[in-house]
């Protein structure tokens, strides 16, 4: 009789390892600062948190919280250095570890932290209130051509003033960012250099049954969407199947934008949770990075 040889089961990175909240990452507002702080204040007397930390840096910690609480989160001025430190030993944890989870690992927190914030915060209201330094258009646009279409504009638009046309420069690409076209195109434009930084090529796909993007060297097909309606999930499962038929597909991730609220990303995630596509990850384009390593390595060891 002859013998049916079994797929190899592939254990994929899922989304419920990676799926950080948005607040970790990034700053949207003062509310995001202080939930990072919260969370970690938090976690202090758990056992792990203990064990990595000495009574000193805990009580600290406590004191400087204690102290931002009691002023208020939006008005407090050690709040950003405080959340900026914790981000940035996030970050830390996650390159260590492949990705990290606060219920298992422990930021290491400095005995002297209510010191070092203080200072940092004193350092950025000095940098504030200290006398600006003129910025010369020669300086930023040093083209002679761009340099007279700047000054001109300067002059007729914005009365002179530099620092108006910068903001209006810069408040016109955010909108421009924030529609619906320019969105797909960014997160598009991110994945490709999440995958270039790890020599990973791709092709991209035209075709309408199946998703936008092929990495060859892991057997990956990559689906970037901004937005998601309940009319749109049997279409999207429709093609993630055609992609597993038609390619040796062994992952599937769609990438949605960090900003996604967390209600509508797990409503995407009830996709993955439900096994309908089997190989399939849901994932923000925030932990699309740390999706790829765990990837690579978990491809490596099948």
């Amino acid at each position: 009789m002859k013998k049916v040889l079994k797929k190899k089961q592939v254990n994929k990175p899922t989304a419920t390892a990676l799926g950080t909240p948005i607040f970790h990452r990034r700053r949207r507002d003062w509310r995001d600062d202080q939930y990072l702080i919260e969370e970690i204040n938090g976690l202090l007397s758990k056992d792990h948190w203990l064990r990595t930390n000495s009574f000193r840096a805990i009580k600290s910690f406590k004191k400087l919280t204690s102290e931002i609480e009691s002023s208020g989160f939006q008005s407090n001025d050690k709040v950003i250095p405080l959340a900026i430190w914790i981000r940035e030993n996030l970050a830390h944890l996650a390159s260590e570890n492949g990705g990290y989870d606060l219920r298992v690992h422990a930021l290491e927190i400095p005995p002297n932290i209510y010191d070092l914030i203080t200072g940092n915060s004193q350092r950025t209201k000095k940098m504030s209130t200290k006398s600006r330094t003129k910025i010369l258009v020669e300086d930023l646009f040093c083209d002679a051509d761009t340099r007279a279409y700047v000054l001109e504009r300067i002059q007729v638009f914005h009365k002179g003033n530099l620092s108006s046309y910068l903001k209006y420069l810069v408040d016109n690409e955010r909108t421009q960012l924030t529609g619906d076209s320019a969105t797909i195109m960014d997160l598009i434009h991110l994945c490709k250099e999440k995958l270039k930084r790890r020599n990973l090529k791709t092709v991209s796909n035209f075709n309408a049954n199946q998703v936008d993007m092929w990495v060859p060297a892991l057997s990956l097909g990559i689906e970037i969407r901004d937005s998601l309606l309940l009319s749109d999930r049997d279409d999207l499962i429709n093609l993630l199947n055609n992609t597993n038929s038609s390619k040796n597909t062994q992952y599937l991730v769609v990438v949605c934008p960090d900003n996604l609220s967390d209600l509508l990303f797990h409503n995407w995630r009830d996709i993955e949770r439900s096994g309908v596509v089997p190989n399939l990850s849901v994932v923000r384009i925030g932990d699309f990075g740390p999706y790829l390593d765990r990837l690579s390595v978990s491809a490596k060891k099948s």
